[in-house]
């Protein structure tokens, strides 16, 4: 239980294997579409026999026509983790704000953390106070949004408003769920236009292509992207990386039919929880749960004994709250989910 419970999400190598419902990991249980599938069948093997020529640019053009950005101001890279180090290494730490708590390899690259204040309940509002504070005080700032772990979205003209007020600073902002929101194209930070904004983007959650690793780097800000350029390896992305990346960002279809059930989806898992627990961060645009609670690795134990794993967090350890987050199931999952846990 311990290895577990400082494991990474989707990190089930210490459970017997196929036993358990995996909903620890964040991306959506409904991928990959079906086109990702078809793209994999389709690749020739004489197509990875040369280097990437040309994968990275296809990549970024079409996340790009996605997220309704200029691919000019687009850096690709290995998922939203790649780009978390690179900066870790660029910026100096000490000069580097977190709003806490936040995912797991923000917290450990940059030490410097803006945690809730004791005993307060975490909300938007809490949130908005230390993203103000911290650009006041810190050269740069660092920001999931939406949430890892809470889910909380704090909306992007907010954002812009202090970003505006505080052009001495510069703020990063994750936007690793940002694609679960069906508005991501109008809330995204990337349509700021600031030049101290930097945006981390990734299609890998939303379509359930975690196994690519494909993200990109967006940014105003010319001397931030120039840095990262300089550190960015020869061939980012590899050919098969790129295929199956570029024919889910296609599957416009697929997205829309998939948001839908993930509303409704999700709305069903909060009323399950809340029937169980206490302390559910409740009516957040993702698709995951956050459950308060001061013993996680008990409330984990109590989904593990029910066949179903959930991510634990330990508020001891920094940059974290004590809590489970809970990624919501497919529709079939879900009826079983009900049926399998007891009313505690």
């Amino acid at each position: 239980m311990q290895t577990l419970l400082h494991s990474q999400g989707g990190d089930l190598r210490s459970l017997p294997a196929g036993l358990y419902l995996d909903l620890g990991t964040c991306v959506n249980r409904y991928g990959p579409p079906p086109s990702v599938e078809t793209a994999l069948r389709g690749i020739d093997p004489k197509q990875i026999l040369a280097h990437p020529y040309g994968s990275e640019e296809a990549f970024i053009e079409a996340y790009a026509d996605f997220m309704g950005a200029d691919p000019h101001n687009l850096i690709p890279g290995r998922g939203i983790t790649e780009f978390i180090r690179v900066l870790g290494q660029l910026l100096p730490t000490d000069q580097v704000a977190v709003i806490t708590p936040d995912y797991t390899d923000t917290i450990r690259w940059f030490p410097t953390h803006l945690d809730p204040p004791p005993g307060t309940t975490e909300t938007v509002h809490t949130r908005l106070e230390r993203v103000a504070l911290a650009l006041r005080t810190h050269p740069y700032v660092f920001l999931s949004n939406p949430n890892n772990p809470l889910g909380l979205y704090l909306h992007r003209d907010d954002l812009i408003a202090l970003a505006r007020d505080n052009p001495q600073s510069v703020l990063i902002v994750d936007e690793a769920y940002i694609e679960f929101v069906p508005e991501h194209r109008e809330l995204s930070m990337v349509r700021s236009g600031l030049p101290n904004v930097v945006v981390l983007r990734s299609p890998n959650k939303l379509f359930g292509i975690a196994g690519t690793r494909t993200g990109a780097l967006w940014t105003l800000n010319e001397d931030i992207a120039r840095r990262v350029t300089e550190r960015k390896l020869n061939w980012t992305l590899s050919h098969i990386d790129s295929v199956l990346a570029t024919a889910a960002l296609a599957d416009t279809t697929w997205v829309e039919h998939t948001r839908e059930a993930l509303l409704r989806d999700s709305a069903e898992l909060e009323k399950i929880l809340t029937e169980r627990f206490d302390g559910v961060v409740s009516g957040v645009p993702i698709h995951y749960r956050f459950v308060a609670t001061d013993d996680a690795l008990e409330a984990q134990r109590y989904f593990l004994d029910h066949g179903v794993v959930v991510r634990a967090f330990d508020g001891t350890q920094p940059g974290r709250v004590s809590g489970l987050r809970i990624t919501t199931p497919t529709s079939i999952e879900l009826a079983e989910l009900r049926s399998s846990l007891p009313v505690l």
